[in-house]
């Protein structure tokens, strides 16, 4: 079982510290940021932006960008055809739309998520776009009819932001390859490329605060304890809609309490990946970090968020001097493996 899982796995057993799952209420789970943790919002138009990314990417392993180009605009719209779909649709119209394919990674999934932190189905649905020749074709939804290319805008400002982010950090995190050689490795429909956007609901809870409370008691969480597979992710979100928290750095400060990462007025939360973490050597930390159930004043509400995966293409060369050479689809497959591994223990 690869590390990130087996530390995945741990939660579930308890025995990751204090990061066990002891109980998923939102009384026992939600943090009030620690005075000496918080997640660092950066401006990207100033002159020490790239040694505050290096900072936060190789500590925290979470940051906020702000002045970072993608037009307000599209993400409104990424949004708003992201709410049209998934509340003006039933579950069977909208896994006709999408159906569901796991070899491509894409459609559209109801509950579906198992992590291995909890053996337990998060508490979502998504729209999953894989940007990959032919991954969508017969899975983008006929309504509303502007999703498609809503995305594909989002997707290609989200492309964009990530290449200057990994151009910014590579010096530093990767000082073995050629300049270029992480952004470079990232190609929008390309016939192995597998960058991805997911458009994300989570429900409000039916059945209010007894049924929180139940499914609190039962171990579910809204997206339970997990690091991402990717080089770096990005997620959009919406204001007034918390419950995104990240662990901090576990190698470091195992006795701090989970970090709220909530919307910043113009800002996009960025978190590094295991791909990264691998690339980089262990200079850039991939963290922990979830979607907490809604407190019981939240419980009436959804959360929604749009999240882009910065992961390299399949034939990629992920190199470094602590693990063999490997390519990026491998490294994903292996991904694959190791969770449904650790999820059915």
């Amino acid at each position: 079982m690869l590390d990130e899982v087996a530390l995945e796995a741990s939660l579930r057993s308890g025995s990751g510290s204090n990061f066990g799952l002891a109980s998923a209420s939102a009384a026992s789970a939600a943090s009030s940021n620690p005075e000496d943790v918080c997640v660092p919002v950066i401006d990207l138009q100033s002159l020490q932006a790239a040694d505050l990314l290096w900072q936060a990417a190789s500590t925290l392993g979470f940051f906020v960008v702000t002045n970072h180009g993608v037009p307000q605009k599209c993400i409104d719209d990424a949004f708003n055809t992201s709410d049209d779909f998934f509340l003006n649709h039933t579950l069977e119209q909208k896994e006709a739309q999408s159906p569901f394919s796991a070899p491509n990674n894409a459609g559209y999934e109801f509950m579906k998520q198992v992590r291995p932190s909890t053996g337990l189905p998060d508490q979502k649905e998504s729209l999953q776009v894989t940007a990959r020749q032919g991954c969508m074709d017969g899975r983008w939804p006929n309504a509303p009819a502007n999703l498609k290319p809503a995305v594909e805008a989002l997707l290609e400002h989200s492309h964009a932001l990530c290449s200057r982010l990994l151009n910014m950090l590579e010096p530093r995190a990767a000082p073995q390859l050629k300049p270029g050689t992480l952004a470079n490795a990232h190609t929008l429909w390309a016939d192995d490329g597998q960058c991805t956007l997911r458009m994300l609901h989570y429900p409000p809870i039916e059945g209010g605060k007894d049924k929180l409370a139940k499914l609190a008691e039962d171990g579910h969480w809204r997206a339970g304890p997990h690091t991402d597979w990717c080089n770096l992710t990005l997620l959009y979100q919406r204001a007034g809609e918390s419950g995104l928290e990240c662990a901090p750095n576990v190698r470091a400060a195992a006795d701090t309490a989970w970090v709220a990462v909530d919307n910043v007025d113009g800002g996009i939360a960025v978190n590094v990946g295991d791909m990264l973490g691998r690339w980089s050597d262990g200079r850039l930390y991939s963290n922990l970090h979830r979607v907490r159930m809604p407190k019981p004043e939240e419980a009436h509400k959804g959360r929604r968020s749009v999240a882009f995966f910065m992961q390299a293409d399949k034939k990629a060369l992920i190199e470094c001097s602590q693990h063999d050479a490997i390519t990026a689809g491998d490294y994903i497959l292996g991904r694959i493996k190791s969770n449904f591994d650790a999820s059915k223990s």
